[in-house]
């Protein structure tokens, strides 16, 4: 979905689009590195390496929300995340509020640091995490070292 601003008039809207060049940006934010792939026809898949924290969970949402654009599909891959603290938890609330209105249908494919703080944040599970050892992205681990290490 795009970025909206309103201006001086109530009737008009500003849109912006994200660039398309984007999706080969690498950020690295703190400890973490972020990256993006897109998978035709629409399914954006972001992949996080590191350690969310307070010091970058906020540009964990800002990224992902930048990448979104015409997605219909999302799936933050958070499988090589080797700590996630509960500011990382408010992230993938804002995200799941930001997805809903977008009506991008998203999940979250946890690694063991993120599902042991979603289990004890998220007990009923609201949020769409995808615990299932097989799921329908046919991502392998060398992709995703691929896609973090910056060899793309």
């Amino acid at each position: 979905m795009p970025f909206l601003e309103s201006s001086a008039d109530p009737g008009t809207q500003r849109v912006f689009r994200p660039d398309p060049r984007a999706f080969a940006l690498r950020e690295e934010h703190r400890w973490a590195t972020f990256s993006t792939a897109q998978h035709p026809p629409d399914t954006v898949v972001v992949t996080i390496h590191g350690e969310i924290d307070a010091s970058n969970s906020a540009a964990l949402a800002r990224y992902v929300e930048r990448r979104l654009g015409a997605a219909e599909k999302l799936v933050l891959d958070l499988q090589t995340v080797q700590f996630f603290a509960a500011s990382g938890f408010a992230a993938l609330t804002h995200l799941n509020v930001i997805c809903e209105r977008a009506g991008v249908h998203w999940s979250v494919l946890p690694g063991p640091h993120v599902d042991r703080l979603l289990r004890v944040c998220d007990p009923r599970r609201e949020l769409p995490v995808d615990r299932s050892s097989v799921h329908n992205l046919r991502t392998r681990p060398r992709d995703r070292q691929l896609l973090v290490g910056g060899n793309h």
